[in-house]
């Protein structure tokens, strides 16, 4: 978990605090992946969450489905987050994400 200073840069530096939430609870997230070690999660050198976005909204009640995809997708584009696909099955659409860490500290180390 970051601490409330981070979170409130990094809405800055996002210009949003529902981002800024969504990325804490992303760390929140995986640091409960590798508390557990699920070895299904440890992927590409990172600990990643299987999260559908049904579930995402269930845990951030104020945001939209639409809402949390558009930032999820912004998210994405900046670098911030990175989005996979390592299902089993072909007909299983649901994501993984994962925060890149050095390009948090990075945007939070500039401003």
């Amino acid at each position: 978990m970051t601490d409330q200073q981070t979170i409130l840069t990094l809405a800055r530096v996002l210009k949003s605090s529902d981002q800024a939430i969504m990325v804490d609870q992303l760390l929140n997230w995986q640091q409960e992946e590798a508390r557990i070690n699920d070895p299904e999660a440890f992927r590409e050198g990172s600990w990643w969450v299987y999260m559908p976005i049904r579930e995402w909204q269930e845990q951030l009640s104020w945001i939209s489905e639409h809402t949390i995809r558009r930032n999820l997708k912004e998210l994405n584009e900046l670098g911030l987050i990175r989005i996979g696909d390592f299902n089993r099955h072909r007909y299983d659409r649901t994501r993984w994400y994962t925060v890149d860490k050095e390009k948090l500290r990075l945007m939070i180390s500039e401003r």
